[in-house]
């Protein structure tokens, strides 16, 4: 059932928005999933200590008086 005031049949126009708005609009976008990453990123360096401190906890608890370096987390360059 069509509303009332609304033409039955008539479309709207369809325009493509300039390239400057839609460059902006992308930009915005890829700001906003990129400060996202980032977010992720943080929380999963917390995890991360989260899970070697408990690791070393655990370790301790179990009574194992000297921790394996072998067995230290590392990232990807190396780094502690």
């Amino acid at each position: 059932m069509p509303k009332s005031g609304v033409p039955v049949g008539v479309r709207r126009e369809f325009r493509w928005p300039r390239p400057t708005e839609l460059l902006n609009a992308v930009e915005g976008h890829i700001t906003e999933m990129c400060r996202d990453l980032a977010v992720q990123a943080k929380r999963m360096r917390q995890l991360q200590d989260q899970a070697d401190e408990l690791r070393l906890v655990i370790r301790q608890w179990a009574g194992e008086s000297e921790v394996d370096p072998s067995r230290e987390r590392t990232t990807r360059g190396g780094r502690r």
